[in-house]
């Protein structure tokens, strides 16, 4: 039988199954994906627990990041793109914790041997206290950037990174996407590890 011969009440009646079906899949597939995704959660993502710092999920492009450096010049976004960027985001006097996460920032930079130009460290105070602790450390951490953030953006720039980035460290991609973030537990070695890890894989910065 061709497909000339067949009578209209069939063909209706295919044409529902087939539309039925469709429902079927749109509805359901979806969900029976998501819950073989989750079922199967380390055949799909087997690295997801090897990082030492918390991934941030989604990885996302950072909305806004406007600085001003010491010296009075502008540090955008634009300037950073190109290189792995470990960024301190600070607030208020830089105490023992605060000064503790940027030994870890250098000491991870400085154990990536050649790879070291791939990586930069940046300090971003988001208040008066915060600039002027970050230009008392200059001396000892000379190749850390150094950015304030003017009065009427603190809560913009703040809020670009998650609700409450105080006192903790992020990793910003060569394409400015967020990717990593370490708080006071995070360690130097840890920190380290996740860089050579990306760094070998990674064709960018």
């Amino acid at each position: 039988m061709t497909d000339t011969d067949i009578l209209p009440g069939e063909e209706k009646r295919r044409q529902g199954r087939k539309t039925f079906i469709g429902i079927l899949l749109a509805f359901f597939g979806p969900l029976a994906l998501a819950i073989f995704l989750f079922a199967n959660l380390d055949m799909w993502k087997p690295q997801s627990t090897a990082n030492h710092g918390l991934l941030l999920e989604p990885i996302r492009p950072i909305p806004f990041l406007q600085l001003q450096q010491v010296d009075g010049g502008p540090l955008k976004l634009e300037d950073l793109l190109g290189r792995w960027s470990l960024i301190y985001v600070a607030e208020g006097e830089c105490d023992l914790l605060c000064q503790t996460d940027l030994f870890k920032m250098r000491q991870a930079s400085a154990e990536l041997a050649r790879d070291l130009v791939r990586v930069q460290d940046l300090y971003i105070a988001l208040d008066d206290a915060a600039g002027l602790s970050g230009s008392s450390l200059k001396q000892e951490h000379p190749k850390m950037l150094l950015g304030g953030v003017e009065p009427a953006s603190r809560i913009q720039q703040a809020e670009a990174f998650e609700s409450q980035p105080q006192g903790m460290v992020y990793l910003l991609d060569p394409l400015g996407n967020l990717v990593l973030r370490y708080d006071d537990n995070s360690t130097t070695k840890g920190i380290i590890k996740d860089l050579k890890k990306l760094l070998k894989v990674s064709k960018i910065g």
